[in-house]
């Protein structure tokens, strides 16, 4: 039985960059993660006290949420994203999902 794993990446603006410079970036990343095979959902949101980002990602399985974190490095619009973020706050953790409700959009 495959389950459905959850990914959350949370992280901070590099020092010189600003919100606008990540929205400009994720307008073309948007599309690429969209493209990855086993990807269900994806929502990225900020926490306005820490200004930390939270970018969820929900995959069909471990090994769709692996493979696209095995390419992430090499892809030339995730180096571009990984120019605004700052690297030392990035944490990333996987959990698998045990209950969810329907998405209602």
């Amino acid at each position: 039985m495959q389950q459905h794993i959850v990914e959350i990446v949370k992280f901070k603006l590099a020092i010189s960059a600003t919100e606008q410079d990540l929205m400009r970036v994720n307008t073309d990343f948007a599309p690429w993660i969209e493209q990855q095979p086993g990807l269900l959902y994806r929502s990225l949101s900020k926490d306005d006290q820490t200004d930390e980002y939270i970018d969820v990602f929900y995959w069909q399985s471990l090994a769709h949420a692996q493979a696209v974190s095995e390419q992430f490095p090499t892809t030339e619009v995730c180096k571009r994203l990984m120019l605004y973020t700052n690297s030392e706050s990035v944490s990333i953790s996987r959990s698998h999902i045990v209950t969810q409700t329907q998405c209602s959009g």
